[in-house]
């Protein structure tokens, strides 16, 4: 599985995070509202990169962020 950077935003924010899955169409078919990022900001430091690819979540095993849409959608 590869890592793929990824931004939700809400809005009025967003949430960074780093999605563990085959592919970007993978991760964008199953999750539409995640704008995958080839490369990262210019702001983020390696040191937020780091500390997200520590708290990685696979896409086959929705926790964190990815239940949190999955919620968000029911609603």
């Amino acid at each position: 599985m590869d890592h793929f950077l990824v931004l939700y935003d809400y809005g009025q924010g967003g949430v960074w995070a780093v999605v563990e899955a085959d592919s970007e169409l993978a991760i964008t078919s199953s999750f539409p509202e995640l704008k995958v990022f080839a490369d990262r900001p210019s702001w983020m430091s390696d040191a937020h990169v780091a500390r997200l690819q520590e708290q990685a979540i696979d896409l086959d095993h929705t926790t964190g962020l990815l239940a949190d849409i999955l919620k968000s959608r029911s609603k």
